[in-house]
C-alpha cells in the first residue's frame, strides 16, 4: 500500500528515529529500532478503555507497553498486527504477564466502547483497547508522530481510515525504547520484548 501524501512527514519522522538509533548502546542487539532516548515517553491523558475505565501512563508502570494506532474496520493491517502481537504473547509465556498491548483507535466515531470491547475479546488479558475523547485523539497522535487521514465514505456510509502503522514499545519505567513494523517477524518481536520485560530500567 503506497503512503498517502498526508502520512509522508510521519514515514520521514520513521526514517530519522532509525538513524538516531544508531547512537543507543545495550548488550541485547534489538531487532526493531531502538529509539531510546529520543522519543516521548508513554503519556494516555486517562483515556477510556473498552469497558469505561480510565487508564493512566502510572496504571501501567511495572510493564512493558506496546501501543498501536488503528480501527475496528481496518481489512488488513490491523488484525494482522495485532494477531501476530498476541503470536508473541502466546510465545512469551510465562513473561507475557509483564506485557500489555494497548490498541487505539484512530476511528472513535464508529468505534464506540461496546464495540472495542468485542473486538479485543478473542486476544487476551493482555490486550487493551483505548477510545480517546475528540480533543485527545490529536493532542495524543501528535505527540507520537501518528498520522491518519479518513477517506471519503462510499454510498453506504462506509469508509477506510489511512494511518501510520508502526508500533511503539515503552519499558516498565514508560520511556519509549523501539519502534516497530507490522511486518517484523514474531520471533524477533517477541526477543525483544521478551528482553525488555527480564532487563528493567
Amino acid at each position: 500500500m503506497s503512503i498517502p501524501r498526508l502520512l509522508r512527514p510521519a514515514a520521514i519522522v520513521f526514517v530519522c528515529s532509525m538513524v538516531l538509533a544508531a547512537c543507543s548502546q545495550s548488550p541485547h542487539q534489538f531487532h526493531m529500532t531502538n529509539v531510546t532516548g529520543h522519543m516521548a515517553d508513554l503519556a494516555l491523558f486517562q483515556m477510556p478503555t473498552a469497558d469505561g475505565r480510565k487508564l493512566t501512563a502510572e496504571d501501567l508502570r511495572g510493564k512493558v507497553v506496546t501501543v498501536f494506532f488503528g480501527y475496528t474496520h481496518c481489512p488488513d493491517v490491523c488484525p494482522t498486527a495485532l494477531a501476530k502481537l498476541q503470536a508473541v504473547t502466546q510465545r512469551l509465556g510465562e513473561a507475557a504477564k509483564d506485557l500489555r498491548v494497548l490498541f487505539v483507535t484512530v476511528d472513535p466515531t464508529r468505534d464506540t466502547q461496546a464495540v472495542l470491547q468485542r473486538y479485543m475479546e478473542s486476544y487476551g488479558p493482555q490486550f487493551i483497547a483505548l477510545r480517546p475523547d475528540p480533543e485527545i485523539l490529536p493532542k495524543l497522535t501528535s505527540r507520537y508522530h501518528i498520522a491518519y487521514v479518513y477517506a471519503q465514505p462510499d454510498a453506504s456510509g462506509n469508509y477506510i481510515v489511512n494511518h501510520t502503522t508502526r508500533f511503539f514499545v515503552f519499558d516498565q519505567t514508560g520511556q519509549m525504547r523501539l519502534i516497530g513494523r507490522h511486518e517484523e517477524d514474531i520471533a524477533a518481536i517477541a526477543s525483544d520484548l521478551g528482553y525488555l520485560i527480564n532487563h528493567s530500567s
